[in-house]
């Protein structure tokens, strides 16, 4: 267990601190609980789009990167079904510029014309780079549109289709910033060889004037029936859309399995019946 300090702002950023003697490096985490599960199923890609729009820059800040290049340290980030994670690695005494880089992009992200068409053209062709342009690169995403019926875990988070990048306003995406990149849907994280008490005050000092944002719109907690999308009662199939472009036939099966919290009796749980992706397209 890593001994840690948690604090909420009166915005509603959760802050956790731990201080690590052993390293002269800082580790900075910027999480958001946003993923592919939040996005509109006519609308999908959005998180991801995101995880590159967010090194865009600010008005302040134009370049994200040169300022953690000149404190020498390095940044990256993920997304996932469930949240967008952000990470700097930085030598302690630079937290600070962190902080700064992390509070100014949580309010003021440059969304323009420009800076959207060009992650736009970015993310669009990763996706056609690694799911559609190479052999049984799609096929994932098969397995998941039939684990899944109305579970938003159905798609992956590059999203269905590319036309929902391609398609995506100046709009709809500030939007989407809006509603969940705000105080109260994050999580900051600090780790380095500084007191934990003075890496809360730096984090009320960067963090504490950032309005609440607002939530209104945010979709509603999904219920059991949601979570839980039926069977059908018997295998489902599907195959490749395109069979001709792979040199043969690559079965995968896949079953459902109980949720992790599921506290009934391993025999009284029912499994999901066997979803199977290869072949010409068909359902059954």
């Amino acid at each position: 267990m890593i001994p840690y300090t948690r604090h909420t702002l009166p915005n509603g950023l959760t802050v956790l601190v731990s201080r690590d003697r052993t390293s002269k490096l800082a580790a900075v985490n910027m999480l958001y609980r946003v993923g592919a599960r939040n996005e509109d199923p006519a609308r999908t890609g959005f998180a991801h789009l995101f995880e590159h729009l967010m090194f865009r820059g600010t008005a302040a800040v134009p370049d994200f990167d040169l300022p953690v290049q000149m404190a020498s340290g390095e940044s990256n980030a993920f997304t996932n079904n469930d949240y967008t994670d952000f990470y700097m690695t930085l030598p302690a005494p630079a937290v600070e510029t962190a902080l700064w880089l992390e509070s100014d992009r949580m309010t003021g992200l440059a969304i323009t014309p420009e800076s959207l068409a060009v992650e736009q053209r970015v993310v669009v062709e990763e996706f056609r780079q690694r799911y559609l342009n190479q052999p049984y690169g799609d096929q994932s995403m098969l397995l998941r549109a039939l684990a899944y019926e109305r579970h938003p875990y159905r798609w992956a988070t590059i999203g269905i289709e590319p036309a929902h990048i391609e398609q995506a306003t100046l709009r709809d995406v500030r939007a989407f910033y809006r509603r969940h990149y705000r105080p109260g849907n994050a999580i900051l994280s600090i780790v380095a060889d500084l007191d934990e008490e003075r890496m809360l005050r730096m984090a009320e000092e960067r963090f504490g004037s950032v309005p609440p944002g607002d939530a209104a719109g945010a979709p509603a907690r999904r219920t059991a029936a949601d979570r839980a999308p039926p069977h059908g009662g018997g295998a489902r199939r599907a195959g490749d859309h395109d069979q001709h472009r792979v040199p043969h036939g690559r079965p995968h099966l896949a079953r459902l399995l109980p949720g992790r919290h599921d506290q009934r009796p391993a025999g009284r749980r029912r499994l999901g019946a066997p979803r199977a992706a290869a072949g010409p397209r068909t359902a059954a």
